[in-house]
């Protein structure tokens, strides 16, 4: 089980960069290799079935510009995900740039990456903190457990911006985190949310992944899921919000709508912090109905809830 960091150590963070930077700049870049290694999955999550990726990196570094009195910053248009007008997919020859950024919070932004699959990406990783870091890209399971030879990018100094480039060639699922000492542990890792080439059923050894997105306003995106009976399902629970700690149960209706979380057949990810993604892995049963909702208190009352079809 991964360890939780409460609310408020996360801004005291901030205070300890100091420590933070002498506890975790030593990395070195690590040897490559061209396909997963087995190992065993976290207590949450399903082993990946093993993609064989392309990984590249490349490092630069940038000066931070002094701001002009009156500037007003402009924020960079987020260019289309796949399946939105516009999009274009990455190939090997002329891969999509996709940009995260990592602070002093020991967090990314953003925690989730929609791609297409068998489309080549190139991470492009920008760091404005004082904290060094790195990035690991890959299946999950290799990912969590900080597997030798997974795909990543080490010693993102500050005020530096490296790359790493990689090929979906699966349906995953995969994941990105920096493992220097504490990161990790403080919720620095992120999704990458494949969408596939025809639709699929999830297995308990490759469960299909299904993002649900909470915010400040008391609300779960979407709030309607369709599973098939019996499908395994990883969801993947981004808190964009900035102030609200939110909580994310799944399983029989109503069993959930009374808050009866049992860690088998009720199902929950607690005390999920603003700007954190959480993770849980839940397989369904072949009679509904089900739901999902968060009784942190008011946020039930308040209509953050959802419902789970069953669809043969």
């Amino acid at each position: 089980m991964r360890l939780r960091v409460p609310g408020p150590g996360l801004r005291a963070l901030v205070l300890g960069v100091a420590v933070v930077v002498a506890a975790c700049s030593a990395g070195t870049a690590p040897g490559w290799t061209f396909g997963p290694i087995a190992s065993a999955a976290p207590a949450a999550a399903a082993a990946s079935s093993g993609p064989s990726p392309i990984a590249t990196t490349a490092a630069s570094t940038v000066a931070s510009p002094e701001p002009s009195p009156g500037d007003t910053p402009v924020p960079t248009p987020r260019p289309p995900d796949p399946g939105q007008p516009g999009f274009v997919a990455g190939t090997q020859a002329a891969p999509r740039i996709v940009d995260v950024g990592v602070t002093d919070l020991l967090l990314f932004d953003p925690t989730v990456i929609s791609v297409q699959q068998g489309e080549t990406i190139t991470f492009r990783i920008s760091n404005a903190g004082q904290a060094t870091h790195e990035f690991k890209v890959g299946p999950m399971q290799d990912v969590f457990d900080d597997i030798p030879g997974t795909p990543e990018v080490a010693d993102i100094t500050p005020n530096s911006v490296k790359t790493i480039t990689y090929t979906f060639t699966d349906t995953g699922p995969y994941a990105f985190a920096c493992h220097a000492p504490g990161h990790y542990e403080n919720g620095m890792f992120g999704f990458v949310n494949v969408i596939p080439a025809k639709p699929w059923i999830g297995t308990k050894a490759h469960p299909r992944m299904i993002v649900v997105q909470m915010d400040d306003h008391l609300e779960f995106v979407p709030t309607d899921i369709s599973v098939t009976p019996g499908e395994t399902i990883l969801f993947v629970l981004p808190n964009v919000g900035v102030s609200l700690t939110h909580e994310f149960q799944v399983g029989p209706a109503d069993r959930v709508a009374l808050d009866q979380a049992d860690g088998q057949i009720v199902v929950e990810a607690d005390k999920i912090e603003p700007l954190h993604v959480d993770f849980l892995t839940y397989t369904f049963g072949s009679v509904g109905p089900y739901a999902f909702a968060c009784h942190e208190p008011g946020h039930y009352a308040a209509g953050m809830k959802g419902v789970i079809d069953l669809t043969p």
